[in-house]
Protein backbone atom coordinates (compact mmCIF):
# COMPACT_ATOMS: atom_id res chain seq x y z
CA UNK A 1 0.00 0.00 0.00
CA UNK A 2 0.92 3.12 -0.65
CA UNK A 3 0.77 6.43 1.05
CA UNK A 4 -3.06 6.86 1.14
CA UNK A 5 -3.85 4.68 -1.61
CA UNK A 6 -5.76 1.35 -1.15
CA UNK A 7 -6.35 -1.95 -4.03
CA UNK A 8 -7.75 -5.01 -3.23
CA UNK A 9 -4.51 -6.85 -3.61
CA UNK A 10 -3.37 -4.90 0.05
CA UNK A 11 -6.36 -7.48 1.74
CA UNK A 12 -4.49 -11.07 0.37
CA UNK A 13 -2.97 -11.66 3.39
CA UNK A 14 -5.35 -10.10 6.62
CA UNK A 15 -9.15 -8.66 6.26
CA UNK A 16 -8.06 -5.09 7.98
CA UNK A 17 -5.58 -2.62 7.43
CA UNK A 18 -4.82 0.23 9.56
CA UNK A 19 -3.24 3.58 9.84
CA UNK A 20 -2.55 5.50 12.97
CA UNK A 21 -1.03 9.04 13.05
CA UNK A 22 -0.19 9.54 9.37
CA UNK A 23 0.56 12.89 8.68
CA UNK A 24 -1.14 14.57 6.33
CA UNK A 25 0.05 17.33 3.95
CA UNK A 26 -2.87 19.51 2.58
CA UNK A 27 -1.48 21.14 0.17
CA UNK A 28 -4.44 24.51 -0.14
CA UNK A 29 -4.05 27.41 -2.10
CA UNK A 30 -6.39 29.41 0.22
CA UNK A 31 -6.93 32.71 1.20
CA UNK A 32 -8.65 31.29 4.50
CA UNK A 33 -6.70 28.47 5.50
CA UNK A 34 -3.11 29.94 6.03
CA UNK A 35 -1.79 26.18 7.65
CA UNK A 36 -2.71 22.74 8.26
CA UNK A 37 -0.85 20.75 10.86
CA UNK A 38 -3.13 17.60 10.17
CA UNK A 39 -2.98 13.67 11.15
CA UNK A 40 -5.16 10.76 9.50
CA UNK A 41 -5.78 7.58 11.17
CA UNK A 42 -7.91 5.20 9.86
CA UNK A 43 -9.18 1.40 9.46
CA UNK A 44 -10.11 -0.41 6.38
CA UNK A 45 -11.99 -3.51 6.61
CA UNK A 46 -12.31 -5.87 3.67
CA UNK A 47 -16.42 -7.46 3.36
CA UNK A 48 -16.00 -9.35 -0.26
CA UNK A 49 -16.06 -7.64 -2.42
CA UNK A 50 -16.30 -4.17 -0.49
CA UNK A 51 -13.85 -1.95 1.43
CA UNK A 52 -14.85 0.15 4.06
CA UNK A 53 -12.72 2.48 5.56
CA UNK A 54 -13.52 5.00 8.52
CA UNK A 55 -11.34 7.05 10.14
CA UNK A 56 -10.50 10.18 11.26
CA UNK A 57 -8.30 13.77 10.76
CA UNK A 58 -7.10 15.39 13.87
CA UNK A 59 -5.12 18.44 14.73
CA UNK A 60 -5.04 22.11 13.92
CA UNK A 61 -5.94 24.82 11.41
CA UNK A 62 -4.55 28.15 11.03
CA UNK A 63 -7.14 30.70 9.94
CA UNK A 64 -7.34 34.39 9.77
CA UNK A 65 -10.53 36.20 11.48
CA UNK A 66 -12.90 37.26 8.78
CA UNK A 67 -13.96 40.06 11.39
CA UNK A 68 -10.47 41.01 12.87
CA UNK A 69 -7.59 39.71 10.51
CA UNK A 70 -6.10 38.29 13.49
CA UNK A 71 -4.27 34.82 12.53
CA UNK A 72 -5.71 31.92 14.91
CA UNK A 73 -4.95 28.62 15.58
CA UNK A 74 -7.96 26.05 15.94
CA UNK A 75 -8.13 22.28 16.42
CA UNK A 76 -10.24 20.49 14.76
CA UNK A 77 -11.73 16.71 14.16
CA UNK A 78 -13.62 15.23 11.28
CA UNK A 79 -14.91 11.75 10.95
CA UNK A 80 -14.89 10.14 7.72
CA UNK A 81 -16.20 6.68 6.17
CA UNK A 82 -15.78 5.74 2.79
CA UNK A 83 -16.14 2.79 0.58
CA UNK A 84 -15.38 1.30 -2.53
CA UNK A 85 -15.76 -1.89 -4.73
CA UNK A 86 -13.77 -4.33 -6.17
CA UNK A 87 -14.89 -2.67 -9.77
CA UNK A 88 -13.17 0.50 -8.72
CA UNK A 89 -9.72 -1.03 -9.23
CA UNK A 90 -7.16 1.34 -7.03
CA UNK A 91 -8.99 3.69 -4.56
CA UNK A 92 -7.08 7.59 -3.74
CA UNK A 93 -8.35 8.08 0.10
CA UNK A 94 -6.23 11.07 -0.11
CA UNK A 95 -8.36 13.03 -2.24
CA UNK A 96 -11.64 11.61 -0.18
CA UNK A 97 -9.88 12.92 2.99
CA UNK A 98 -8.97 16.02 1.34
CA UNK A 99 -12.54 17.17 0.10
CA UNK A 100 -13.92 15.85 4.06
CA UNK A 101 -11.64 18.63 5.32
CA UNK A 102 -12.35 21.01 2.66
CA UNK A 103 -15.98 21.06 3.84
CA UNK A 104 -15.38 21.70 7.07
CA UNK A 105 -13.54 24.51 6.59
CA UNK A 106 -15.43 27.42 7.57
CA UNK A 107 -16.74 30.09 4.98
CA UNK A 108 -15.96 32.85 7.34
CA UNK A 109 -13.87 31.44 10.21
CA UNK A 110 -14.12 33.95 13.51
CA UNK A 111 -11.14 34.10 16.21
CA UNK A 112 -14.33 33.70 18.65
CA UNK A 113 -17.94 33.72 19.07
CA UNK A 114 -18.43 37.80 20.22
CA UNK A 115 -15.54 39.05 17.96
CA UNK A 116 -16.08 42.67 17.29
CA UNK A 117 -14.07 43.36 14.08
CA UNK A 118 -12.36 46.54 13.23
CA UNK A 119 -13.36 49.96 13.13
CA UNK A 120 -14.68 51.16 10.35
CA UNK A 121 -13.51 54.40 10.99
CA UNK A 122 -10.00 54.39 12.44
CA UNK A 123 -9.10 50.84 11.64
CA UNK A 124 -8.52 49.80 15.22
CA UNK A 125 -9.22 46.05 16.14
CA UNK A 126 -11.87 46.64 18.92
CA UNK A 127 -11.50 43.25 20.44
CA UNK A 128 -8.38 44.84 21.69
CA UNK A 129 -9.25 48.37 22.65
CA UNK A 130 -12.15 50.42 22.61
CA UNK A 131 -12.38 53.38 20.61
CA UNK A 132 -13.38 56.64 21.15
CA UNK A 133 -14.49 56.56 16.90
CA UNK A 134 -18.29 56.89 16.75
CA UNK A 135 -19.48 54.97 13.68
CA UNK A 136 -21.41 56.40 11.17
CA UNK A 137 -23.93 54.57 9.44
CA UNK A 138 -25.66 57.59 7.92
CA UNK A 139 -26.01 58.57 3.71
CA UNK A 140 -23.48 61.48 4.36
CA UNK A 141 -20.65 59.17 6.17
CA UNK A 142 -21.51 56.20 3.12
CA UNK A 143 -21.12 59.40 0.60
CA UNK A 144 -17.47 60.47 1.61
CA UNK A 145 -16.58 56.80 1.73
CA UNK A 146 -17.95 56.43 -1.47
CA UNK A 147 -17.85 59.34 -3.33
CA UNK A 148 -14.54 58.37 -5.44
CA UNK A 149 -15.63 55.34 -6.63
CA UNK A 150 -18.66 57.31 -7.86
CA UNK A 151 -17.03 59.93 -9.23
CA UNK A 152 -15.08 56.94 -11.60
CA UNK A 153 -18.21 55.32 -12.62
CA UNK A 154 -19.71 58.85 -13.86
CA UNK A 155 -16.30 59.46 -16.09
Amino acid sequence: MEKFILCFDDFKKKKTLEVKNEVFNLDLDSSILKKSDLKVSFKAVKYSDIINIVGTVSGVETFECSRCLVVFDKNTKVDFEFSFAKEDGEFNLFDEIKQTIILDIPMQPLCCAGCKGICQVCGCNKNQKDCSCKEQLNSEFIFEKWSKIIKLNKK
